[in-house]
């Protein structure tokens, strides 16, 4: 462990991990065996030094996973509070995870992924660079991820496609009734072209989502294609 890194006191650190220099693990974090946090970005034109990685309050880092640095001083590579990094996973420079996200066993994110509280991503998955997953949002194992993931949406294959709302995710997050309508009617809207209706706070979330400035574009929607 480096002399320049800032770990909290209880902070577990399994044998033979190695926490560079500028890394900021809050308390309750959990790093195990192998783990490699906060090394050099792998960017060829990468020289600064100064940048670095936060990982918030009792997050897990699990065996052999690899989380860098940030490409600049200005903004940190982050992965927020109560997260589950799995076993081999690769977080690169400037990805901003949010809380309660779970990463899944060898997944990789590129450079500059953004991705929302709550969030799930499914083993072996490939994220490309500057894509956004939404909130809530569920990605299936082995998904191939080209583009923004909507909030609340669940997608799968190669190239990963929005095949329906996250039902498991939102029923355990108790969100029911007129609120699951209401995300669902949004969801079918979507999917044929036109802009939701409805003004309940979780669509406004969809909406919003939708609205702001995306470099890859969203998913598209699943057609099934039939013989």
């Amino acid at each position: 462990m480096s002399d320049e890194a800032d770990v909290a006191d209880d902070v577990q650190v399994g044998p033979y991990a190695v926490i560079h220099a500028g890394v900021r693990l809050a308390s309750g974090v959990r790093v195990d065996a192998h783990a490699v946090i906060g090394g050099d970005p792998q960017v060829l034109s990468f020289s600064l030094g100064g940048t670095c990685l936060e990982i918030g309050r009792n997050t897990a880092v699990r065996e052999g996973a690899i989380i860098h640095r940030s490409t600049t001083p200005a903004r940190p590579t982050r992965i927020g509070a109560d997260c589950l990094i799995m076993g081999q996973t690769h977080i690169s420079h400037d990805c901003w995870v949010g809380d309660s996200v779970v990463v899944c066993q060898q997944s990789a994110l590129a450079g500059h992924v953004t991705v929302a509280d709550h969030a799930v991503i499914g083993g072996m998955t490939g994220v490309h660079q500057h894509v956004r997953i939404g909130s809530r949002a569920m990605v299936g194992a082995m998904a191939k991820v080209t583009r923004d993931v909507l909030p609340f949406c669940a997608v799968d294959g190669n190239p990963a496609t929005h095949r329906a709302l996250n039902v498991i995710g939102l029923r355990r997050a108790g969100i029911r009734g007129d609120e699951y309508a209401a995300l669902r009617a949004a969801f079918h809207r979507l999917r044929a072209g036109e802009e939701p209706d409805d003004s309940t706070e979780l669509v406004g979330t969809l909406k919003k989502f939708v609205a702001e400035r995306s470099l890859r574009g969203i998913s598209s929607f699943y057609r099934e294609v039939r013989a």
